[in-house]
């Protein structure tokens, strides 16, 4: 099984871009040969889908890279390096790379992964997307499920 996964806090403007993009796969009935599952601000969660039989995982979560707001890039765990500073692994508080890590070094069998981050224009308690994120949701659908799709045919 394939995963697109969303990570992100709704009620925290377009740190809640993960879980809209698997809003809207849901919405327009796109799952195809994959599952759009929305983890929102529990990415601990994420061990659950780390198994012998995930094909490929996609992670799809706001991401501080400098970029202009909207801007959005792929990448694998190895490729990055976290810049959060955590005070330790929690369901209240996040990070997917330190997750990942966690997860290996426990023997857990980390499947084909990549994230997709997308820069944030805001993170505001209380806020929606900013208009910026969300004129580019449609792009941020279909690029994160053809990333998914190259994945499995890796």
């Amino acid at each position: 099984m394939r995963y697109l996964i969303g990570i992100g806090n709704y009620n925290s403007g377009d740190d809640g871009i993960g879980p809209r993009v698997v809003e809207e796969i849901e919405a327009r009935g796109l799952e195809e040969g994959f599952r759009a599952i929305d983890l929102s601000a529990n990415s601990l969660n994420l061990v659950s889908y780390l198994a012998h039989e995930t094909e490929a995982i996609l992670v799809v979560d706001s991401a501080r890279m400098g970029l202009a707001p909207g801007e959005m890039r792929f990448f694998g765990p190895e490729q990055v390096e976290t810049r959060k500073t955590l005070a330790g692994i929690s369901t209240h508080e996040g990070d997917v790379l330190k997750v990942v890590e966690l997860a290996r070094a426990v023997g857990y069998v980390v499947p084909p992964l990549r994230l997709m981050g997308i820069e944030p224009a805001t993170i505001q308690a209380g806020a929606g997307l900013s208009a910026a994120l969300r004129e580019n949701l449609p792009a941020y659908v279909a690029a994160a499920i053809g990333e998914l799709m190259r994945m499995s045919r890796r």
